[in-house]
């Protein structure tokens, strides 16, 4: 199964434009001939968007072993032979960022393509004809930029929060006319930044993107027996993620929150016979997160009101926004990570805030949250996107070397915490009288 989010672009073949008019100027079909390609539906699509004059940015959510990477090489090689064009590919890591980079020198040493400067170390590769493509990773994004891109792939996008290294570092390096940008990935969940920049292809929001998502249906050297064998050998969460292309699951997931049934404007939500409380993860090089949640005692639900996540700010400034936020909600409690009594002392002798120790026993913890969200009474305001986030994107540590599971250490573990703080605390302290 293919879907498209514009209309106006086809998979079944290649699309003629106009030289003029189209993004890759020199002819795909005799390219695509002379490496022996015969381009299967995902891989139609994303040269047709690329193609199309309509469209800047190109979201392709497509499945495992679909060629997505090479087809993305093959286009960004083809955007090099035209004098003095400059392609970036940025990826994840250093390690994917090799795999492009060995790609771009076999695509040149096939077709006997002078080369310039090879530097395996900057991961730049100039030709004779001007035209540079250029490696880079999420993490060294400053090493990129100060140039001018015509095209800028992200490969393994969901992988990775590269949402700032785009809009903040990369963007402003599509400065040129027709300057187009391509992401491309296997989805990990829903609320995350490819998640969002996917969508923007089915908005009339956002006229210049455009999207695909393709299953493994549009491969046909995919065998009957592969699939049979990955069916056996993966859970269904994670064939659904890697075969199916699903945005709504993610292999390791530790809550299973219904986005359907849980979300909710909870701007005019009466509050007057609730109790308030907020659970705060202190993050010192990492964010500090700080969650507001709202307990009826009537219906036995939970309502998360207000988020707070921010980072590199002083305890003064946190505690200037915790404040606010304070005030504003008539907050009774506030629990707080109990390795942060520096932070918990200045609070209450410098800035008037009470805080309590929160129950740290993380499995315990994810234990109780979890059975808050499997029994569907833990309901979120549409606007709080972090702990939206958290909820989707936090999952058990893969490594297969620990001795017991433990949940990841990354973007979104941070309101995790403060989420597991505030409800296995409250639950436990004040629920049980």
């Amino acid at each position: 199964m293919i879907e498209i989010s514009r209309k106006d672009i086809v998979s079944d073949n290649l699309m003629a434009f106009q030289e003029q008019s189209r993004f890759i100027k020199l002819p795909m079909e005799g390219y695509l001939e002379l490496l022996g390609i015969t381009p299967n539906t995902s891989q139609h699509a994303i040269i047709n968007a690329i193609n199309n004059p309509k469209y800047r940015f190109v979201c392709a959510a497509v499945s495992r072993r679909q060629g997505k990477t090479y087809i993305a090489n093959i286009i960004g090689q083809l955007v090099t032979l035209v004098p003095n064009c400059n392609v970036l590919l940025m990826s994840p890591n250093y390690s994917l960022s090799q795999i492009s980079f060995d790609l771009q020198r076999n695509l040149i040493k096939h077709f006997g393509l002078e080369v310039v400067k090879d530097n395996a170390k900057d991961k730049v590769i100039e030709l004779s004809n001007g035209s540079t493509v250029r490696m880079g990773s999420v993490n060294q994004v400053d090493s990129v930029v100060g140039r001018s891109y015509d095209l800028i792939i992200f490969d393994e996008a969901a992988l990775v929060n590269g949402k700032d290294a785009f809009n903040v570092a990369l963007r402003p390096t599509l400065d040129k006319e027709n300057s187009k940008a391509l992401f491309i990935s296997t989805p990990r969940g829903r609320n995350n930044w490819f998640a969002e920049f996917f969508y923007r292809g089915f908005s009339d929001e956002f006229p210049e993107w455009a999207s695909l998502r393709a299953t493994y249906h549009e491969n046909p050297r995919l065998s009957e027996a592969d699939i049979a064998e990955a069916k056996k050998t993966m859970s269904e969460a994670e064939f659904n993620q890697e075969y199916m292309a699903d945005f709504n699951v993610f292999e390791g997931q530790i809550w299973a929150f219904d986005h359907e049934k849980c979300i909710e404007d909870l701007s005019e939500l009466e509050l007057k016979r609730m109790d308030i409380f907020a659970g705060m993860d202190v993050g010192y090089r990492d964010p500090t997160a700080f969650v507001i949640i709202a307990y009826d005692w009537d219906s036995q639900k939970y309502f998360v009101l207000d988020e707070y996540l921010d980072s590199e700010r002083t305890t003064e400034q946190h505690a200037a926004e915790i404040r606010k936020m304070i005030d504003k909600w008539n907050i009774d409690y506030i629990y707080i990570d109990s390795a942060a009594q520096q932070t918990r002392f200045d609070f209450a002798q410098n800035y008037g805030i009470s805080t309590i120790n929160a129950k740290k026993s993380v499995l315990d913890g994810i234990g109780q949250v979890a059975g808050i969200v499997d029994n569907d009474d833990l309901f979120v305001n549409q606007s709080c996107r972090e702990v939206l986030m958290c909820l989707d994107q936090y999952q058990w540590d893969p490594n297969p070397n620990l001795m017991k599971e433990r949940p990841k250490h990354d973007g979104a573990s941070h309101m995790a915490d403060a989420l597991r703080y505030a409800l296995y605390t409250f639950e436990t302290q004040v629920t049980s009288f």
